[in-house]
């Protein structure tokens, strides 16, 4: 993973459009996203904070769309969110969320005074958990409130299923408009739920911008394996029998967010340029990323700008464009901690509060009751009789071991979540935080709830040795002792190897998304725990 401070400008001036305006009476309606409407239609002024000028961005050697001429429009790019509507906040610098995406784009508006349009890839979704139909909602209602025009469909949405994901948002709200042009049979399975393009306003002399949506070869073959219900038609079919109302549109741009991947895209471009007269062309072609890291520049066939945007809300493009036969500029913004709101303003981001409602609709709906508890820890594989007990049932034995626990960031891991824990609060009763908070979750005799099981809060002794009730009642069988010891020294080990192995228990929560800066010999230091202690 490339950190940011490595990461360089990702600015780039490129390829003239050469697609001319075409006459037409076919109008969609969209939300475009001008300083006055946006600003008329939400209420939010800009406040002192947001019209101060923008630091350059750490590790960035230039400042990126901070520099360039004034656009005659700025098109927000974004895609591939899987579920992440925030950074956890358990470390930082980490990237992401919708409240800092918002405060970009409210920069760009307010401080620039540039008109916005704002579409998503799609795969907003994760792809299962018993809180993914609910955070997909959520993260819908996010996106509408950054004015966004447009969303593609994505594998994962079909994971939810489909319909219950369409059921859950697109059924009652227009804006932003769901797309897949090639889902087959469209107006009879989703009626009014799913359209193949759509075209923001472009009102008080903004350009307009018609959005079109694909789900190539290789991701319908994915979701037909999620969905066996779902058909699609060939892209190259259906953009050509789209030409037509595209052309009726007269925006000035095309963009085209393709579900597949990057040579499906480029083969789509070329053909394109091969016949003009036949296939739509796109000055902007969004396709999957196959890295969490996107390239900061982007590729180019013909007229086509192709682009990435990476996974999980950590980036977002911005194009900037300045007239017919002008190029456009790119810059991939990465969504730091600088474009986190500051102390005391969270009254201007409604995402803040819209996040606020998520956690409570999480407690008050007690999504912990939906959890499977049926996961076997690798102890009880081996012997189906163990339960956990809770570390304080160690403390006799391994009493040097029992102190550094208590003396360690692990005890107080729940503590972090109760009293922490901010924008939104209660992330207690969220599984996706408790995970990595208490002991046992998920597994059987593991935690469940601060009232059932209160002594396997935190992060326990029993969250990297395993259950531990047999070893309490044979505290001298040798075997069960082994069994919780995986990462002890074994006879011959290379030093390295042992930490590869405690990396990897580490990395189940000490990722590169939640623990930006873990080390796993830096962090052993700190809890070292022989018994006995010499």
């Amino acid at each position: 993973m490339v950190k940011d401070d490595q990461k360089g400008a990702g600015q780039a001036a490129l390829g003239a459009p050469a697609l001319a305006s075409r006459s037409s009476s076919f109008r969609l309606t969209a939300l475009v996203l001008t300083v006055v409407s946006l600003a008329s239609a939400t209420g939010f002024w800009a406040a002192s904070w947001l019209r101060k000028p923008d630091p350059v961005p750490q590790g960035r050697t230039v400042r990126g769309y901070r520099d360039w001429p004034k656009p005659d429009l700025a098109i927000v790019l974004s895609g591939e969110m899987h579920g992440y509507l925030q950074p956890c906040g358990c470390s930082e610098p980490q990237k992401g969320g919708l409240a800092r995406r918002y405060n970009l784009i409210q920069s760009i508006l307010k401080d620039r005074g540039w008109p916005v349009v704002a579409a998503d890839l799609g795969d907003v979704a994760q792809a299962n958990g018993p809180q993914a139909l609910l955070k997909y909602r959520y993260a819908m209602e996010g996106l509408q409130k950054l004015h966004y025009t447009a969303i593609g469909l994505g594998a994962n949405e079909t994971t939810l299923p489909l319909l219950s994901a369409l059921g859950e948002f697109a059924l009652n709200n227009p804006s932003p408009r769901v797309l897949a042009a090639n889902l087959h049979n469209m107006d009879k399975d989703y009626p009014g739920m799913v359209k193949s393009m759509e075209t923001s306003a472009g009102e008080d002399g903004v350009p307009k911008v018609t959005f079109v949506s694909v789900i190539g070869p290789s991701v319908a073959k994915q979701m037909q394996e999620n969905d066996r219900s779902l058909q699609f038609d060939p892209v190259e079919k259906t953009l050509e029998a789209l030409l037509p109302e595209i052309q009726k549109t007269k925006a000035q741009v095309r963009v085209l967010l393709y579900e597949g991947s990057e040579e499906e895209a480029k083969a789509y471009a070329v053909a394109a340029q091969n016949s003009p007269q036949k296939l739509p062309e796109f000055q902007i072609v969004v396709w999957l990323s196959g890295d969490l890291e996107p390239s900061e520049k982007p590729g180019q066939v013909g007229n086509s700008l192709l682009l990435s945007v990476g996974h999980k809300g950590q980036y977002v493009g911005i194009v900037g464009y300045y007239g017919q036969g002008s190029p456009f500029r790119y810059d991939l913004v990465p969504l730091n901690p600088e474009f986190e709101t500051p102390e005391g303003h969270d009254q201007d981001n409604p995402l803040h509060a819209l996040m606020q409602k998520y956690a409570k609709e999480v407690r008050d709906d007690n999504y912990l009751a939906k959890y499977p508890h049926n996961a076997k820890h690798p102890v009880q594989i081996a012997y189906p009789a163990a339960t956990y007990v809770g570390s304080e049932k160690c403390k006799k034995c391994h009493d040097n071991a029992y102190d550094v626990w208590k003396n360690s960031a692990h005890s107080h891991a729940y503590a972090a979540l109760t009293e922490k824990a901010k924008r939104p609060t209660l992330r207690q009763f969220d599984g996706e935080c408790l995970r990595c908070h208490v002991t046992g979750f998920g597994q059987e005799g593991g935690f469940v709830s601060e009232e059932k099981t209160p002594l396997l809060k935190n992060v326990g002794c029993e969250s990297c040795h395993g259950p531990a009730s047999l070893h309490v009642k044979n505290p001298n069988d040798a075997s069960i002792r082994a069994a919780l010891n995986p990462l002890k020294a074994k006879i011959g080990d290379k030093p390295a190897s042992r930490l590869n192995r405690m990396h990897d228990s580490c990395q189940t929560c000490h990722d590169l998304d939640n623990s930006v800066h873990f080390n796993v010999e830096k962090y052993w230091e700190k809890i070292i725990h022989t018994t006995p202690k010499e």
